[in-house]
C-alpha cells in the first residue's frame, strides 16, 4: 500500500457523528447546504466502470442546498480551503471552497469567518475526506496519497 498523510481535521467543538468518505473510485463532484455555516455535503465519486455513487450526507438538514458541482473528466481537486468560526456559542466550518486542476474554483460556499485554512497538493491525490458532524458540518479532514 502507497504511504497516506492524514492532514487536518480543521474543527470546531461539536459534532457527535463522525464520518470518512473513502471514494471506491474518482470524485467527480459534491453537493453542499450552507447559509451562514455549512449544513451539509454530500460526495460523488464514479467507479473503475465510470457509474455515478452518493456518499452519504455528512452534516444536519438546514441551509439552502446549492447546484451540484461536477468535475470534467480531465478535472481533479488541488487545494481544499475553508474557515473555522462562531455560530450560535459553538464553532463549526463557517465556509468551504474546491479548487481544480484546470483553475476552477467551485465556492466560497458558507459566509466565512476569522480562521482560515488551506490545503494546496502539487503532487498527490486527495483520496479520502473525514470529520464530525451534528446540525452542521463540524470538522473536516483529509487524507493524502502522495
Amino acid at each position: 500500500m502507497a504511504s497516506q498523510v492524514e492532514v487536518g481535521p480543521w474543527r470546531g467543538d461539536g459534532g457527535v457523528n463522525p464520518w470518512t468518505f473513502k471514494p471506491n473510485g474518482r470524485i467527480v463532484g459534491f453537493r453542499i447546504a450552507s447559509g451562514d455555516v455549512i449544513d451539509s455535503i454530500r460526495f460523488t465519486y464514479e467507479d473503475n466502470s465510470q457509474v455515478s455513487h452518493h456518499s452519504d450526507t455528512y452534516g444536519g438538514d438546514g441551509g439552502t442546498l446549492n447546484l451540484p458541482a461536477k468535475f470534467d473528466d480531465d478535472e481533479d481537486l488541488i487545494r481544499v480551503s475553508g474557515t473555522i468560526g462562531k455560530f450560535y456559542s459553538i464553532t463549526v466550518i463557517t465556509s468551504l471552497s474546491f479548487h481544480s486542476n484546470k483553475g476552477k474554483s467551485y465556492g466560497p460556499y458558507g459566509r466565512g469567518d476569522r480562521t482560515s485554512f488551506s490545503l494546496p497538493v502539487t503532487k498527490g491525490k486527495f483520496i479520502r475526506f473525514f470529520g464530525n458532524y451534528g446540525d452542521f458540518l463540524d470538522s473536516i479532514g483529509v487524507i493524502l496519497q502522495p
